[in-house]
């Protein structure tokens, strides 16, 4: 069996805390979970939701049928995207639906990238290792790398406008939460967002822009959001948490197909 490298390590921890952190809304709308008001009906859109999340974002922490649970994880976001979101407004972090845009893309990487390290997929696939479709579908991951790489510098890129040019109001978000920790940083990190979100665009300096960012975004949840209250889906660090952890990852793994970084390596 191959050693594990560190973006394997860290491609673990991301299916870690997106699972986790995707799993405290399931038990928000099942159980009430850090006060939420609970579903009353588990056959509505919403009870179905929080029954994928509860039972999905566990298995996706453990590394359990990863690549179909992230695919059925990926198509709920992508509903509840256009389903609740889009028709309140084009851009994501105005319409309340970053968080949402973060988890569809996420997951459907991770239909390709697997579970990382330290997985209970890794314990089971001791024997002759993917069949010939998980070998098809592991073979897209520098492309799906790719397209996250192309999503999270778009969102990063709003993110710097919205400081720095104070527009793209929120018009819609979770009720009662607090502003986004990332937002709650001093007006001059849009600068950096302005900067880092293009060069993630266009896969250039990857690895460094990525692992700038990356701190930038685990100063946010650590000095803003978790003060607030100690649960994400409360405090605001939800997107902050998972900006840190995919783009560790991506300063660890590089850009993935279609980049300038990979050209000007040829």
């Amino acid at each position: 069996m191959p050693v594990p490298t560190s973006a394997a390590y860290l491609l673990c921890l991301v299916r870690v805390v997106a699972g986790l952190l995707f799993m405290m809304h399931g038990l928000e709308k099942l159980a009430g979970f850090a006060g939420a008001r609970p579903e009353p009906t588990l056959w509505g859109i919403r009870g179905v939701a929080g029954i994928l999340e509860a039972v999905g974002g566990p298995m996706l922490a453990l590394g359990f049928f990863t690549r179909p649970v992230a695919f059925i994880l990926s198509g709920e976001m992508a509903v509840a995207y256009f389903r609740a979101w889009a028709p309140r407004g084009f851009f994501p972090i105005a319409n309340g639906g970053e968080e949402a845009t973060l988890n569809a893309f996420i997951f459907l990487w991770l239909v390709a990238a697997g579970a990382g390290a330290w997985s209970l997929d890794g314990l089971i696939q001791r024997g002759p290792g993917l069949s010939a479709l998980g070998r098809r579908v592991a073979a897209w991951e520098p492309q799906l790398r790719s397209i996250l790489r192309l999503i999270l510098g778009f969102l990063i890129t709003l993110h710097g406008i919205r400081k720095v040019f104070e527009i793209l109001p929120s018009i819609a978000g979770r009720p009662g939460a607090p502003p986004g920790a990332l937002d709650s940083l001093p007006a001059v990190t849009g600068y950096i967002e302005l900067v880092a979100g293009p060069l993630l665009m266009l896969g250039l300096f990857v690895r460094q822009t990525a692992l700038i960012v990356s701190l930038q975004a685990l100063l946010a949840y650590a000095l803003i959001a978790q003060p607030r209250t100690l649960w994400p889906i409360r405090n605001g660090g939800v997107e902050a948490l998972l900006y840190f952890v995919v783009l560790l990852y991506f300063s660890a793994a590089g850009a993935g197909a279609w980049s300038l970084d990979r050209r000007m390596t040829r």
